[in-house]
């Protein structure tokens, strides 16, 4: 049976417990397993589902490979890693997984299109990639079944490359997935785990972007082979070349020993010396380059020090125009679906009303009396903090936006919304309601904030207290600049932005506390708060 054949017999197929998922279309494949779009007939959704393909299926160690996969993905708790939702076994004995269903398409599409993408959309981009990637690389805690317990271990992707990154469109801008984890090396017991062919010194990956440890097939590489390979996308996306001109002198190279040769003994070619890319600062082509070394000693040590080099190497100031412009995308491709080998035609967002009239809600007679322009700073605070919980750090530019284009609180609530999944709208309506009813009960004489319903989730009562803990009493740029070191730590260049656009009138307990909300991961948010509210005692 031919590969089309065996692909088009599992359109139709209906797998999974209680027969929940029916496979309706193929889109796409790799060495190892082929991709399909299938529908999960108890929720309704679409999904993707992901076989191991068939003359595989009987190999044991690939089997293996395939299994510690889906163990990874489910892992790795980060929104820019996909995310597997089931697995289970076909009718036939095949081993497949179910991940969330991708809307847009790869980076390695995009740079087929348009050859090289802004600086800001770069550096957006990659700092999604260094996000997912620390999750990986700081350790992943994975069931063994054969101790009954689980063990965490390091993570190297190993096939880090444009057409493993996938880019959505949402209304924030895009969300960057990192994809197949197929061939990641791991650390510790599961190590052993890995096919006869890295035991015995065979390379794995994509030539174009391994580094040179790869390439030697040497057992103990770490995150930075994945830092090198990240280098060699940067380059790329800036510049629209490969670092050492193979595409600019149109040479091809089928078995990959040109690229064998280049990142073993080669120099890259540097980065401000491609056409195009002559006034780039200085200090990010080192950083590019930096990535690039050849002995990985010599490379940024973890993927969080190259996010933290990135911040401080922009030269430019990184303002709310600079950070709308990162978000907008091109028109993407007419078909949701990600087709990585022919070019569909293009196509802008369709545009569509704020909302159904029948969704609006009706304005009380407080809200009436209320214009977003003269909004208490503290409400606007607390609005922003909501909008956080929300769609995460655009809250500031989101709500600076709405109340430009709103004349009443009505038009204010239906422009945010319209930034919101639908899931989140209803409740959201809820507590800016409650947010804005309290806002107008303070507004009569003898009155103080009350913020019921809103403050048990958003800060504690003594947020709401005016006198300072001790030591400094107003935020000065001094301040501020430790406030967006420190963050920097944890997010990356969105530091700088996040800073700038926090309420300077808040007191300065307060200002961290608006902060640290922003930080996802609750740990590090402890980390930010308790050093910054020690700069203020």
């Amino acid at each position: 049976m031919s590969p089309s054949t065996r692909i088009s017999s599992w359109i139709g197929t209906i797998v999974g417990d209680r027969d929940r998922y029916r496979i309706t279309e193929h889109i796409g494949g790799g060495g190892m397993g082929d991709v399909f779009l299938a529908v999960d007939t108890i929720l309704g959704q679409d999904v993707a589902i992901k076989l191991l393909k068939e003359r595989l299926a009987n190999k044991g160690n690939l089997k293996k490979r395939f299994e510690r996969e889906v163990l990874l993905c489910a892992g790795i708790k980060s929104e820019n890693v996909v995310q597997v939702r089931d697995y289970g076994l076909t009718n036939k004995g095949y081993p497949y997984y179910i991940m969330e269903y991708l809307q847009g398409q790869t980076l390695g599409r995009v740079l087929r299109r348009e050859k090289r993408v802004s600086l800001e959309r770069t550096i957006y981009i990659i700092n999604q990639i260094c996000n997912g990637l620390q999750f990986a690389h700081q350790g992943v805690s994975m069931w063994d079944s054969e101790v009954g317990r689980s063990e965490v271990v390091q993570v190297v992707h190993r096939d880090l490359k444009p057409a493993n990154i996938f880019l959505m469109p949402t209304s924030m801008g895009e969300l960057v997935k990192i994809l197949d984890f197929g061939i990641a090396k791991i650390s510790g017991r599961f190590d052993d785990e890995e096919s006869d062919a890295t035991n015995t010194g065979t390379f794995i990956g994509t030539f174009q972007y391994a580094s040179p440890e790869q390439l030697e097939a040497i057992k103990d590489i770490d995150g930075r082979a994945d830092i090198y390979s990240l280098g060699m996308i940067m380059y790329e996306m800036i510049s629209g070349h490969d670092p050492f001109g193979f595409d600019a002198a149109g040479k091809k190279d089928s078995s990959g020993m040109r690229w064998v040769r280049a990142h073993s003994i080669q120099a890259p070619i540097p980065l401000r010396d491609q056409p195009g890319s002559e006034s780039l600062p200085p200090a990010l082509e080192a950083i590019v380059m930096r990535c690039l070394e050849k002995d990985r000693n010599d490379r940024f040590a973890s993927v969080n020090d190259l996010m933290t080099a990135l911040r401080t190497s922009l030269e430019h100031r990184i303002d709310d125009a600079t950070v709308a412009r990162s978000m907008i995308m091109p028109p993407y491709p007419q078909s949701p679906i990600a087709n990585v080998t022919n070019s569909a035609p293009q196509y802008g967002r369709e545009s569509r009303e704020l909302v159904d009239r029948e969704q609006r809600t009706e304005a009380t007679p407080e809200t009436q009396e209320i214009t977003p322009q003269r909004l208490p700073d503290q409400t606007k605070a607390h609005l922003e903090q909501l909008m956080l919980s929300h769609v995460g750090p655009i809250a500031t530019i989101l709500i600076k936006k709405a109340i430009a284009r709103s004349t009443t609180i009505k038009d204010l609530v239906e422009h945010l919304v319209h930034n919101l999944p639908d899931g989140h709208r209803a409740k959201f309506r809820s507590q800016v309601n409650a947010l804005l009813k309290n806002t107008h009960d303070d507004t009569e004489p003898g009155t103080r904030p009350q913020y019921t319903n809103l403050t048990s989730a958003l800060s504690s009562e003594s947020r709401h207290s005016s006198a300072p803990l001790s030591g400094i009493t107003q935020i000065d740029q001094a301040f501020l600049s430790k406030c967006e070191a420190e963050l920097a730590h944890f997010i990356g260049p969105m530091a700088k932005l996040i800073v700038q656009n926090a309420n300077r009138k808040l007191m300065p307990q307060d200002f961290v506390e608006s902060i640290a909300r922003r930080i996802p991961s609750p740990t590090h948010a402890d980390q930010f708060r308790q050093r910054m509210l020690g700069e203020i005692q």
